[in-house]
């Protein structure tokens, strides 16, 4: 009929309009997008035509100076604001310190003084500019970093070899006008370079304990020195020291969990203004967890330590840095089931009175990693002496000299008695085990050792029993004449 014809096409007008309405409103929004890219465009363009590409070759610690030339394109003058938003890459602001690097790249162009100032609050320095002028902005790159990511990066040089050559970038430097637009901009490139170690300290302290340690530097001809340490460790200044004479450089480490290893690097400079380190030094800090062992000399003590279990099921074996000192018990491969506390007895038998550090590492043998360590913490003393005995021995007969002391068995029983020496290089025994009945008495029969030159030594004799507890000790004085 008339009549739904007309609402049929008044239906269709209005949804032609819709469409109309639509596409209007797209149009819009694609004509604004098109304007924005163009926009965009054109200011990448112009920012490419006024960057300028540097590719320096670093090495951890020593600086690369290259210099920016800066000219004003304006027929008006301007004051220059220079901005890096890397602080590893900086402008060289102070005269003589642009003389010496000049000097050290031996760079013909002219030094301006005074060239640089400041003004508090602003981005960097500022550079005043005279119509179409030109000056020769002196940047330093060094960097104090090193991390396991960059020594990958310098190891796979030789694949980018063949697959085509990767920068890194680092750092940029822009050069804005008053009108707050840049003028310039410099990017600097950045390829690492392996750098030498010429010393490593390997350091142990216990768990979550500040380290603090000195490290003496030998003689410096030149008495200017500036040691540096990577973040987040402590920055040392050496003063100024009359030549010859020997600097400490003061360490000072925070701690961490056992067993963790903390590896950073410091480096010593003898030049005013840090252009090469003269050394660099790569330290390692084992934290441990510390047990404290109050013993006697030559008699064995026994401490106990506790190996937990972690996530999964692991194969362990315990090692010690003295092993003719310290014993593991278990002392082969043992099983470590998950969340289980293994006991191991530790028995420490020392030789050496005075206060020493000694270590013990739990490792899983299948992945070959450290579980778990110890720091040993020995205050070693003396024994109480029985007697004393005074020796001469010949020197130069190509052959020792025996001699004999006797023991009595202070009990009503037959006892086993071992014997020890804290000196076997020096001195041996005729038997190191022996069996008397109570009461009676055994000769110890004593060989020492020959010597070429004269001299003497202290060498202590203990009679221990079975379980290397200590009966009597005995004192020798022997004089190589």
């Amino acid at each position: 009929s008339s009549q739904h014809y007309e609402e049929y096409s008044l239906v269709l007008l209005t949804r032609v309009e819709d469409l109309q309405s639509c596409f209007a409103h797209e149009l819009h929004q694609f004509k604004a997008c098109d304007e924005r890219s163009k926009a965009e465009a054109i200011g990448n363009m112009l920012i490419q035509a006024m960057t300028t590409h540097h590719l320096l070759y670093a090495s951890l610690g020593c600086a690369q100076y290259l210099e920016f030339v800066l000219r004003n394109p304006l027929n008006v003058p301007q004051t220059v604001t220079i901005h890096s938003d890397n602080p590893e890459l900086s402008v060289i602001t102070t005269t003589e310190e642009w003389r010496y690097f000049k000097a050290l790249a031996k760079t013909p162009t002219p030094l301006e003084e005074n060239l640089f100032y400041s003004e508090d609050g602003a981005p960097g320095p500022k550079v005043y500019l005279r119509p179409n002028e030109r000056v020769h902005i002196p940047l330093k790159y060094q960097s104090f970093v090193c991390d396991h990511a960059m020594s990958l990066q310098v190891r796979s040089r030789e694949r980018d070899m063949f697959e085509g050559p990767t920068h890194w970038e680092a750092a940029g430097v822009t050069f804005t006008g008053e009108n707050g637009k840049p003028m310039a901009i410099c990017q600097v490139n950045v390829e690492p370079t392996p750098h030498v170690v010429d010393q490593t300290f390997r350091l142990y302290h216990p768990e979550l304990c500040f380290l603090k340690k000195a490290i003496r530097l030998p003689p410096w001809h030149n008495p200017a020195g500036v040691p540096h340490a990577t973040p987040p460790f402590r920055l040392f200044i050496l003063s100024h020291k009359v030549p010859g004479e020997p600097q400490d450089v003061y360490l000072k480490v925070p701690g961490s969990p056992s067993p963790h290893i903390k590896m950073f690097f410091v480096m010593v400079f003898t030049d005013e203004w840090m252009a090469a380190p003269s050394q660099i030094w790569q330290i390692y800090v084992h934290f441990l967890e510390r047990v404290d062992v109050s013993c006697v000399t030559g008699q064995r003590s026994r401490q106990s330590v506790i190996l937990r279990g972690r996530q999964a099921v692991r194969k362990v074996k315990c090692f010690s840095s003295h092993p003719e000192e310290i014993e593991v018990d278990p002392a082969g491969v043992f099983v470590l089931p998950p969340a289980a506390v293994q006991e191991l007895q530790l028995r420490v038998q020392p030789w050496q009175a005075g206060s020493r550090f000694l270590y013990v590492n739990a490792v899983d043998v299948e992945q070959r990693r450290l579980v778990t360590a110890w720091l040993l913490c020995l205050n070693v003393h003396r024994p109480v002496l029985s007697k004393a005995f005074e020796v001469c021995v010949p020197v130069g007969r190509g052959r020792g000299s025996s001699r004999k002391i006797t023991y009595t068995n202070p009990y009503t029983s037959g006892r086993t008695f071992l014997l020890r020496s804290d000196h076997p290089d020096l001195l041996q025994f005729r038997e190191d085990k022996f069996q008397i009945g109570g009461g009676e008495t055994y000769t110890i029969g004593l060989r020492f050792a020959p010597s070429q030159s004269p001299g003497s030594a202290e060498i202590l004799v203990y009679v221990n029993n079975t379980e290397e507890k200590t009966e009597e000790t005995f004192c020798v004085k022997v004089s190589y004449v």
